[in-house]
């Protein structure tokens, strides 16, 4: 009897769970961010930008976007994709600021919030990253030749 009253107990606990967990986006879901790259005190042109979902496992990633910064580093990127579940929005950023003659570029990558994320029916949000200079060392940086 009592191994009957737990697995109840883990079932209806399970369901509330389940029923109060947030709902996902599913389906076309979009993204749109803007920024500016300097490298130092200058603006970090022709630089160039990739809005990707980071899928994992065997599943490629899908590259929502791609831009090269202006004359004066800016950049606006909007792309979408169709998923089953959520994506997981990131921006690459391929640069050679303070770079001297190492081979390849160097490689950025941001992890951005789920909450700018927008279905096709919704007001259209726009995550701006604000400015950032290319000569510091970005946590998990590294080189890239092939992108």
């Amino acid at each position: 009897m009592i191994w009957n009253f737990y697995t109840v107990g883990v079932c209806v606990l399970t369901i509330a769970m389940v029923a109060s967990a947030p709902e996902k986006p599913t389906g076309m879901q979009n993204y749109r961010v803007k920024g500016i790259f300097k490298c130092g005190s200058e603006p970090a042109k022709n630089v160039q930008v990739k809005l990707i979902d980071d899928d994992f496992g065997s599943d490629p990633d899908d590259d929502l976007g791609s831009k090269f910064t202006d004359a004066n580093g800016y950049f606006e990127l909007e792309g979408h994709t169709t998923e089953l579940t959520t994506i997981d929005p990131h921006l690459k950023v391929y640069h050679d600021c303070d770079d001297g003659i190492n081979p390849c570029q160097r490689r950025w990558k941001f992890e951005l919030p789920n909450n700018y994320i927008y279905l096709r029916n919704e007001t259209a949000k726009t995550l701006d990253i604000g400015i950032w200079n290319l000569e510091g060392v970005h946590p998990g940086e590294t080189r890239d030749c092939n992108h």
